[in-house]
C-alpha cells in the first residue's frame, strides 16, 4: 500500500473504531501523518490555485484581445456602413431627380396634350365651317342656275309677246340688263365664298401643322420618360443592392455586438474568478482542523469553480449527479468528498513517484477545467429546444434550474487527476451544466412578440392597399411607408413578354431523353430467372417504368397475352421488367442550359440584365394565344395578367359575401393554424432558436364554421386594423406603440382554438404545445366549389381556355370521367396575412392553376423541374425524420439554403387578377401579404411530357408505399378508345407502351383470379363492356375503382366485398378477407376487346 492509500485509510478509520483506543505511539504517528498530509494538501491546493489563477489571467488577456479585435472589426463595418449609407443617399437623390424630371415631363405632356386638344377642337371647328361654306356655295350655284334658267324662259316669252304685238325693244333690253346684274351678283357671292374657303383652308393647314408638331413633341417627351424610367429602375436596383448591403452590415454589427457582449461577460466573470481565488481564506492552516475540515478544504476548488459562477465553467466532476442532486444528504456528500480527496492524493503521489515533484509550469500545460479550444469551452450553456405549454414554463424552469445532464469531456492525463470515471461504477459520469432559465422562457416569448409585430405590420400594409392615405400629412405618409418598407419582399422578378413571343423550346425542360429511356426504352433481352414453384399471393400494382421485353412498335395484342400467361406459370414477367426504384425515387435531373437559354430570352424581352438572385417568371396578357401555347409547352411556371372577363371568367362570382350565402349556415371550413412570420424564418410554437436549414412546418388543422371564420376576419381587418391605421395617420409619431397595441389586439381577437372531437391525435398533441401568448392566424383551405349551390363559380372557371379550365377538353383528367376535389374540381382558399401554402409539387406532377381574387398580393417561390432532384435531395437531408415519407411531412424551404446549394429559385409577386400556371414537376410554396382569396385546380396537358411524368410519378408513389390519385391506366385506354387526335409521335408511342403493360397486367390478373376461383370463395362477373361509357363501381358508384382501404386504382378487374365496397387483391390477402367473406370480381372488358383496341391504335399515323 503506498503512502496515499495509507493516508486515506487513516482518514477513514474514524468511522470504524475510536481514536481513544489507540496507544500513545499510534496517536502520535496518526498526528504526524495528518500533519504531513495537511502539508501535501496545502501544496496541491496552492498549485491548483496558482494554476487556475494563471490560466484565468491568460484567459482574461485573451478575452481582452478578442474584445479589441471585435471593436476594430465593428469600426471597419461601421465605416463601410457609413460609406454605403452615403451612396444610398446619393442614389436616393438621383431617384428623386429622376422623379422630378418625370414629373416635369408629365406636366409638359399635359400641356402638350391640352394644346393638342385645343388645336384639334379648332381644326374640327374649321372643318365644320368649311363644310358649311361649301354647302352654302353649292346652294348658291344651284340657285343661280335655277334663276338663269328662269330668266331664259322669261326672255323667250317676252320675245314671243313682242313679236306678236309689235312692241318696242326697250323692255327686252331692260330684262337683259337685269339678268346680267343678277349674274354678276351671283358671281361676286361665289368669289367671296371661295375666298372664305381659301382662308379657312389656310387656317386649317396651320392648325394641322401645329398638331403634328405637338405629336412630335409628345413622342420626344414619351421617349424622355422611358429613358427616365430606365434610369430610375437602374437606380432602384442600385438602391436595393445598397439596402441589402446595409442589412448585411447591420447583421454583422449585431453579431459583433453580441460577441462583444459575450466577451465582456467573459471578462467580468474571469475577473470575478480571479478575485475569489486571491481572496480565499486560509482556514486550512488552522491547528486542530478535523477530517471534515481537511476534506472541505480540498474540495473547495470543486465547489468554487463548479457552483459559484457560470462563465467560464470549470468542469470539475462532482461524482455521478442528476438533476435532483440538491436533495442528496450530507453523508453522501462527505463520502464523495473523501473519494475525490483520495483521487487527488493518489494522483499526486503517482506523479511524484514517476516524475518527481511537479512544477508549476508542468501544471500549467493543461489547465484544469479549460479546453484547448477557447472559443467553445468557456461558455458551456445548454438551452432546451422545447418549452412546455403556457404557464407551466416557469415551474418547469424552476425544476430544471440546474439544466440537462451532458457527458463530461475526458479529463487531462497530466497534472492532478480530474478523472470522470467512478472507482465503484467504472463508467463515465455526467456533469451538470447550468442553463439560464430566464432565457429559456424569454426566447419563445420574444418570438411570438416579434410575430405579433410582423402580423400588425402586414395588416397595416393591407389597410394601405385598400384605403390609401390620401389627405394624410407628410409625416403620416412617411410612417406608413416605413412600415410597408419593413415587410416588403425583396428579389422578386418577372418579365412581361411581348405579344406572340416564342418562349425557348427545351424538350420537356431537358428531360425528354431521360423520360423516354425510363418509360418506353427499346426492347431488351429478358434476363434468365429460375421458375417459382408458388404463384403470387396477390396481383401487384401496375408499374410503368423498367425494361420492355417486347417491341412496342411491332408487338400484337395476342403476343402480349401469350407472354403474360408465363407470370403465373414461372413467377417471372415476360412482357416488362420491374420498376427502376432508384431512378423513380430520385426525381429526374434536367439540363441547366435550359435556364441559361431562358435568361438570354428574358434579357431580350426586358432589355436589361437578369443576373439577379431570382430567376425571372414570364408574364403574358390574356389575349396572347400564341404566347400561351409556347409557355404551356416549355415554361416551368408563368403568369397571365388580368384574367377578369377573360372569355367570360368573372372575379365577382367569387365575392366572399356571395360565397357565404350559397352555403348553409353551419357549413364548416378546414382551418390551418400557423404562426405569422417573415418568409425568411420558420419558427414553431415554442422555438428558441432559428437555423437556416430548418424546413419542418409546425401547424395543425381544425374545423370551424365558415360564418364564424369570415366574421373573425372582418373583426380583425375592418374593425381593429382600420382603427389602428387611422390612429397612425392621425398620430404618426406613436406608430411603434400603435403597432404593438394592434398586434396584441389581433392576438386577443384571433379565432379561438377549436375543441372538436374529430381532431386528429396529431392536432390534439400540437394544440397542447401552444403557449397562451402564441399568435396563431387562421388559414381557410379546401373550400369545395362544386355541386348545385356553386354552379355560377364552376361555370365561370369553365369559360377559361380549354387548356386551363378545370374540365377543359385539353386536359388528361377529363379522360378519367371523374371529379376529384382539388384535382379537377375548383377549391377556394381564404388567406389572412402571412398564410403559408407549404412546399409541394402537384399530384403526379400535374400542372395547376391558381387565380388570386384579391385584394392582397401573394409571394411565390418555385424551383424549375430540371432542379427537382437536387431540391428533393436537399429536402431529404433536412427533414426532421427519415422514418416517415416526405409526402407525410410539411416543409418550408429556406431560399438562402437553396441558392447556396446551386438550386435555381424563382420568386415573384402574384397580384390580384393574375393567374399562375405551375408547370409539370415544379416545386412551389406561397405566402400571402394580406387578406385575399385564391381559387385553384389541376390540369394535365394532353402531351407526351405530362403523361410520361404522371406515369413515372405513379411508380414514385409506389416506391414510397403510397398510391397515385391520377388513374393513368384509365386515362390511357380512354384516350385511345375515344379516338382523340394525337399528333405527337412520342405521345402515341407512350400510349402504346402503357397499353402493352396494362394488357399484360390484365392477363396476369385474370390468371390469378381464375386460380383463386378454383379453391376460394371468389366469383368472376364478366360485364363485356365496350366503348367509353364509364361504369359505376362499388357502394359510392365511382367512375374509377379504388380500394376503400389503401386507395389503389383498379382497372378492368374490380373486386368487391359483401358490403359492395371495392377492395384490392393485396388487401384481400393482407386481411385474409376470403376466410370470412365472399369476393365478387367484376370484369369490365373482355381481353379480346382490349386486344382489338390495342391492335387498332397505330404509332405511325
Amino acid at each position: 500500500m503506498n503512502t496515499s492509500e495509507a493516508s486515506t485509510k487513516c482518514l477513514k478509520r474514524s468511522n470504524e473504531e475510536s481514536v481513544d483506543s489507540l496507544s500513545g505511539f499510534e496517536k502520535k504517528k496518526l498526528k504526524e501523518e495528518i500533519e504531513a498530509r495537511k502539508k501535501d494538501m496545502e501544496v496541491v491546493t496552492k498549485q491548483l490555485k496558482d494554476n487556475q489563477l494563471q490560466q484565468l489571467i491568460k484567459n482574461l488577456d485573451l478575452y481582452q484581445k478578442q474584445k479589441n479585435c471585435i471593436d476594430a472589426e465593428m469600426k471597419v463595418v461601421e465605416k463601410k456602413q457609413e460609406e454605403w449609407v452615403l451612396k444610398e443617399k446619393m442614389v436616393q437623390l438621383d431617384i428623386e431627380n429622376f422623379r422630378n424630371e418625370k414629373e416635369k415631363c408629365s406636366i409638359d405632356m399635359k400641356i402638350v396634350e391640352s394644346k393638342t386638344q385645343e388645336l384639334r377642337s379648332k381644326v374640327d371647328k374649321l372643318n365644320g365651317e368649311k363644310a358649311a361654306l361649301e354647302s352654302k356655295k353649292e346652294q348658291k350655284i344651284s340657285q343661280f342656275g335655277n334663276d338663269k334658267l328662269w330668266m331664259e324662259n322669261e326672255k323667250d316669252e317676252y320675245d314671243e309677246l313682242i313679236a306678236e304685238n309689235g312692241l318696242e325693244t326697250r323692255t327686252d333690253d331692260r330684262m337683259k340688263n337685269e339678268v346680267e346684274a343678277r349674274e354678276k351678283v351671283h358671281e361676286a357671292e361665289i368669289l367671296a365664298m371661295d375666298a372664305n374657303l381659301n382662308l379657312l383652308q389656310t387656317q386649317l393647314d396651320g392648325f394641322v401643322k401645329r398638331e403634328a408638331e405637338s405629336h412630335t413633341l409628345k413622342s420626344i417627351i414619351l421617349k424622355k420618360q422611358e429613358e427616365l424610367n430606365g434610369q430610375e429602375e437602374t437606380a432602384k436596383k442600385m438602391l436595393e443592392d445598397f439596402r441589402i448591403s446595409h442589412d448585411r452590415f447591420s447583421a454583422e454589427t449585431l453579431e459583433l455586438e453580441i460577441k462583444k457582449g459575450q466577451m465582456e461577460e467573459d471578462i467580468e466573470a474571469t475577473k470575478l474568478a480571479i478575485d475569489k481565488i486571491t481572496s480565499v481564506d486560509g482556514n486550512d492552516k488552522k491547528e486542530g482542523q478535523d477530517e471534515q475540515e481537511i476534506e472541505a478544504t480540498v474540495f473547495t476548488q470543486n465547489e468554487f469553480f463548479s457552483n459559484d459562477f457560470d462563465v467560464p465553467e470549470i468542469p470539475f466532476v462532482d461524482g455521478s449527479e442528476d438533476k435532483n442532486d440538491k436533495n442528496i444528504g450530507e453523508e453522501k456528500h462527505r463520502n464523495e468528498v473523501v473519494d475525490k480527496t483520495d483521487s487527488i492524493l493518489r494522483s499526486t503521489d503517482s506523479e511524484q513517484a514517476t516524475n518527481g515533484n511537479s512544477s508549476a509550469d508542468d501544471l500549467q500545460e493543461k489547465p484544469i477545467g479549460f479546453s484547448d479550444d477557447l472559443d467553445d469551452a468557456e461558455m458551456q450553456i445548454v438551452v432546451s429546444d422545447e418549452s412546455p405549454n403556457g404557464e407551466e414554463q416557469e415551474d418547469h424552469d424552476e425544476e430544471q434550474e440546474e439544466g440537462d445532464e451532458v457527458q463530461a469531456d475526458e479529463a487531462p492525463t497530466d497534472g492532478p487527476s480530474c478523472s470522470t470515471q467512478s472507482k465503484k461504477k467504472g463508467k463515465s459520469e455526467k456533469v451538470q451544466k447550468k442553463k439560464p432559465k430566464a432565457k429559456v422562457h424569454s426566447k419563445p416569448l420574444q418570438i411570438h412578440k416579434s410575430s405579433e409585430l410582423y402580423n400588425a405590420k402586414l395588416h397595416i400594409k393591407a389597410c394601405y392597399k385598400k384605403f390609401g392615405y390620401s389627405g394624410a400629412s407628410d409625416a403620416a405618409k412617411e410612417a406608413v411607408d416605413e412600415i410597408i418598407e419593413s415587410v416588403e419582399e425583396k428579389n422578386c422578378s418577372v418579365v412581361q413578354l411581348v405579344q406572340g413571343a416564342q418562349f425557348p423550346k427545351n424538350e420537356c425542360r431537358g428531360l425528354k431523353s431521360q423520360l423516354m429511356q425510363l418509360i418506353m426504352g427499346p426492347k431488351v433481352e429478358r434476363p434468365k430467372a429460375s421458375a417459382s414453384k408458388n404463384g403470387p399471393n396477390h396481383v401487384h400494382p401496375l408499374t410503368y417504368t423498367g425494361d420492355l421485353y417486347l417491341d412496342v412498335n411491332t408487338a400484337k395484342g395476342q403476343d402480349v397475352l401469350d407472354n403474360a400467361v408465363e407470370l403465373m406459370k414461372t413467377g417471372n414477367n415476360h412482357v416488362f421488367g420491374p420498376s427502376e426504384k432508384e431512378k423513380v425515387l430520385n426525381v429526374l435531373e434536367g439540363d441547366s442550359r435550359v435556364v441559361e437559354a431562358e435568361k438570354t430570352f428574358f434579357e431580350q424581352q426586358s432589355l436589361h440584365s437578369t443576373n439577379g438572385r431570382s430567376h425571372p417568371v414570364p408574364v403574358i396578357s390574356k389575349n396572347d394565344e400564341e404566347g400561351l401555347k409556347h409557355l404551356l409547352a416549355n415554361a416551368s411556371i408563368f403568369m397571365v395578367d388580368d384574367v377578369d372577363k377573360w372569355n367570360g371568367f368573372d372575379v365577382k362570382a367569387f365575392d366572399l359575401d356571395k360565397i357565404s350565402k350559397v352555403f348553409k349556415p353551419d357549413h364548416t371550413v378546414q382551418v390551418i393554424r400557423q404562426v405569422p412570420q417573415p418568409t425568411t424564418t420558420n419558427f414553431n410554437f415554442t422555438s428558441t432558436d432559428q437555423k437556416s436549414n430548418e424546413i419542418g412546418i409546425y401547424h395543425f388543422t381544425e374545423l370551424h364554421k365558415l360564418e364564424h371564420f369570415l366574421d373573425n376576419q372582418n373583426i380583425c381587418f375592418q374593425a381593429l386594423t382600420k382603427e389602428a391605421y387611422n390612429e397612425i395617420l392621425a398620430s404618426p409619431a406613436n406608430k411603434d406603440e400603435l403597432l404593438k397595441k394592434l398586434g396584441e389586439e389581433l392576438r386577443k381577437n384571433q379565432l379561438p382554438l377549436g375543441d372538436d372531437e374529430n381532431d386528429s391525435e396529431d392536432a390534439k398533441a400540437m394544440k397542447a404545445t401552444v403557449p397562451k401568448y402564441a399568435n396563431l392566424i387562421s388559414f381557410g383551405t379546401n373550400v369545395d366549389l362544386s355541386g348545385p349551390t356553386t354552379k355560377e363559380q364552376e361555370k365561370s372557371c369553365g369559360k377559361l381556355p380549354a387548356s386551363l379550365a378545370p374540365t377543359g377538353k385539353g386536359s388528361l383528367l377529363n379522360f378519367a370521367f371523374e371529379k376529384i376535389p382539388g384535382l379537377n374540381q375548383v377549391q377556394m382558399y381564404l388567406k389572412p396575412p402571412a398564410a403559408r401554402t407549404t412546399g409541394h409539387f402537384e399530384s403526379n406532377s400535374l400542372g395547376s392553376i391558381n387565380i388570386n381574387l384579391g385584394p392582397a398580393d401573394c409571394i411565390w417561390w418555385s424551383v424549375p423541374a430540371e432542379y427537382s432532384q437536387s431540391f428533393a435531395q436537399l429536402l431529404n437531408r433536412q427533414r426532421r425524420t427519415k422514418k416517415s415519407s416526405a409526402f407525410s411531412q410539411t416543409w418550408w424551404p429556406n431560399e438562402e439554403e437553396c441558392i447556396k446549394h446551386g438550386i435555381v429559385v424563382q420568386k415573384f409577386v402574384q397580384r390580384p387578377g393574375q393567374l399562375v400556371y405551375v408547370g409539370i414537376g415544379t416545386y412551389h410554396w406561397v405566402q400571402s401579404e394580406g387578406y385575399t382569396a385564391n381559387v385553384s385546380w389541376n390540369v394535365g396537358q394532353l402531351s407526351f411530357h405530362q403523361l410520361a411524368v404522371a406515369a413515372i410519378m405513379n411508380d414514385h408513389y409506389l416506391a414510397q408505399a403510397n398510391y397515385s390519385i391520377v388513374p393513368v391506366e384509365y386515362i390511357s385506354w380512354n384516350i385511345v378508345m375515344s379516338s382523340e387526335p394525337v399528333e405527337e409521335k412520342e405521345f402515341r408511342q407512350l400510349l402504346k407502351a402503357i397499353l402493352m403493360r396494362s394488357l399484360a397486367h390484365q392477363q396476369a390478373t385474370l390468371d390469378f383470379v381464375s386460380d383463386k376461383i378454383k379453391s376460394n370463395n371468389v366469383e368472376l362477373l364478366p360485364k363485356k363492356k365496350t366503348g367509353l361509357k364509364p361504369m359505376k363501381f362499388g357502394k359510392d358508384k365511382d367512375a374509377v375503382a379504388r380500394c376503400f382501404n389503401c386507395a389503389q386504382v383498379l382497372f378492368n378487374f374490380v373486386p368487391t366485398n359483401k358490403e359492395n365496397r371495392i377492395i384490392c387483391f393485396k388487401c384481400i390477402d393482407k386481411y385474409e378477407v376470403l376466410k370470412t367473406s365472399k369476393i365478387n370480381v367484376i370484369q369490365c372488358y373482355d381481353l379480346e376487346y382490349l386486344v382489338g383496341v390495342f391492335d387498332g391504335f397505330k404509332i405511325e399515323q
